[in-house]
């Protein structure tokens, strides 16, 4: 048996992601930060598929060494599929107990702490994909020295910043698993209404029953696209600094700086 994983889905893009797959009989690995939610989350996926086989992987990720060791648990199951979903915007300047901006860890240093721990299975598992959430809203550069120095924006910056990393991030991963039938693609989901953007912009976005339909495209992908940006249910493009290799590169070498503890 083969599971798709998705993280932050205890509601919306990843809930419903999670409800359109269940809908198609795929096996589910679930995360989610509050036990509470997340077991309604399995109850509401069983009730659309009462025979669907559900786990669940409760963990926050403002803490990387429990990030370690929850997704450790389920390195050896047969992982085809990650969708790199969950995602949160501080604007308070929060800085975690591992020392990084709450913003840059939660949406790019944890998705790319879970990925490494999770690799080995995805490529045994292969034709596999892995899906990264993104967002039209990323940044024009990243300042890697501040980033090198762990000097931490907040707010929209932050947000724009780690949305880009993302990018930066599945345009290295697709050349380094380049023949593996792995595809690696990230998205701009659209402008839902999901609890983020309403509790930061309003609600200015599509109804969020409409939440997973990029992410299914993702999904329904061939893998022989990869080292996307997809937007509008198509290849897309990404800002310009994020096809530079060597910015994919800085951003690839401190991210794994940032986290190589954790692989120990």
């Amino acid at each position: 048996m083969s599971y798709v994983l998705i993280t932050g889905a205890t509601d919306g893009i990843g809930l419903k992601a999670a409800e359109e797959l269940a809908k198609k009989g795929e096996a589910l690995i679930i995360h989610g930060r509050n036990p509470l939610k997340l077991d309604r989350a399995k109850e509401r996926l069983k009730k659309i598929n009462p025979s669907l086989n559900v786990r669940t992987v409760l963990c926050d990720f403002s803490d990387l060494e429990e990030t370690r060791e929850a997704f450790s648990k389920v390195k050896h199951e047969n992982i085809k599929v990650l969708i790199n979903n969950a995602g949160c915007f501080d604007s308070e300047g929060i800085i975690t107990k591992d020392g990084f901006g709450l913003t840059y860890q939660v949406n790019h240093l944890a998705h790319f702490l879970i990925t490494h721990i999770l690799l080995d299975t995805i490529i045994k598992n292969a034709p596999s994909k892995i899906i990264i959430v993104a967002s039209m809203a990323h940044a024009s550069y990243v300042d890697f020295e501040a980033l090198r120095d762990r000097r931490f924006s907040y707010g929209y910056e932050a947000y724009a910043c780690s949305k880009l990393c993302n990018i930066l991030f599945t345009f290295k991963l697709a050349r380094m698993l380049e023949g593996k039938n792995i595809s690696v693609n990230c998205l701009h989901p659209g402008v839902i209404n999901t609890k983020l953007l309403v509790n930061n912009w309003g609600a200015c976005g599509i109804d969020v029953s409409r939440a997973h339909e990029m992410v299914i495209y993702a999904y329904n992908l061939s893998n022989e696209i990869t080292g996307c940006y997809l937007k509008d249910f198509k290849v897309s493009k990404a800002t310009d600094f994020a096809y530079s290799l060597e910015n994919q590169d800085k951003c690839y070498e401190i991210s794994f700086e940032h986290i190589k503890k954790y692989l120990n």
